[in-house]
């Protein structure tokens, strides 16, 4: 029998265990692509998958909470042994029905994790009458205007300075282009930890009806890092999905950094499972997490 006092004598062992061994490096640009890529992915496949049948509906635009939003190592785990009560959570939250071609998700302080959500995922569908992608041509355009705020301070806000992002219908499947999207993940005592933007300079051509079979097989995205004041364009090659994950479990990206201190490099995002990837810049590798990718 563990009494309460050898309980939270455990606890506090384990938070010591947590704290030697969870150091992490400060943020790298490695993981920032991965990130940015790890996102497109599972905005086109939220936007793809389905097929006519369905309304598009995109899931949660934020799955994973940054490490920085969650506080300091100790209190994640005292957090895990002793859970509170948190708002309820945001995978409750509906879309609204189609209205004149529009689609409105909105998100008022619930929860993902310890975090909460406010703001609003907005769909414009060409389609005004029932919001669906139901032929060549059809498009829809994803707008959003979030804040996910830590539980100690701290936010990640994702808007669409540029416009968004369009999928569109084609005869093989689709395309998706990516006007502006930007991700700033502001830390608890205000200080920016990072502000990526996204775009496309050429559409993201997916074919395929599901993910069963959906490849990205040409394109162009541009992941801009605005503090570091650089950006690098990745072209796609044999992205594959998996109907077990909501992004490609195989293929690559390659391009080369323009600006900043890694000017000139080569970079490389290699997909090595579902939601992970091998990133390199210049001969320097690092796995990382993609954002938003998940097995189902």
């Amino acid at each position: 029998m563990i009494t309460q006092s050898g309980s939270m004598s455990m606890v506090f062992l384990a938070a010591v265990a947590a704290l030697a061994g969870g150091c992490r490096k400060g943020l790298d640009d490695q993981g920032q692509i991965g990130a940015s890529v790890g996102e497109v992915m599972a905005s086109a496949d939220e936007s793809a998958n389905g097929g006519a049948a369905t309304a598009m509906l995109p899931g949660l635009p934020i799955l994973r909470t940054p490490d920085e939003l969650k506080g300091p190592m100790w209190r994640r785990v005292l957090g895990a042994v002793m859970p509170s009560a948190y708002a309820a959570s945001c995978t409750d939250v509906t879309f609204s029905a189609c209205a004149a071609g529009v689609r409105t998700r909105t998100f008022d302080g619930c929860s993902i994790g310890t975090a909460t959500l406010a703001g609003s995922a907005t769909l414009t569908f060409s389609d005004t009458v029932a919001c669906t992608l139901g032929a060549t041509g059809d498009t829809v355009n994803r707008m959003a205007s979030l804040t996910l705020t830590g539980l100690y301070g701290g936010t990640l806000a994702v808007s669409s300075p540029g416009g968004g992002q369009t999928l569109t219908q084609t005869d093989a499947g689709f395309n998706f282009d990516v006007p502006g999207m930007e991700r700033v993940l502001t830390g608890p005592g205000g200080h920016t930890l990072f502000d990526i933007s996204t775009a496309t300079t050429a559409p993201i051509v997916m074919t395929g009806t599901s993910r069963a079979n959906f490849e990205i097989v040409s394109g162009a995205l541009v992941v801009t890092h605005n503090l570091a004041g650089y950006s690098v364009t990745l072209e796609p090659h044999d992205l594959a999905w998996a109907s077990t994950c909501t992004c490609a479990v195989s293929g690559s990206l390659t391009g080369t950094v323009s600006g900043g201190k890694e000017s000139g490099k080569s970079a490389t995002v290699t997909i090595t499972a579902c939601g992970q990837a091998d990133v390199t810049i210049d001969g320097d590798t690092e796995s990382v997490v993609l954002d938003r990718c998940a097995v189902i």
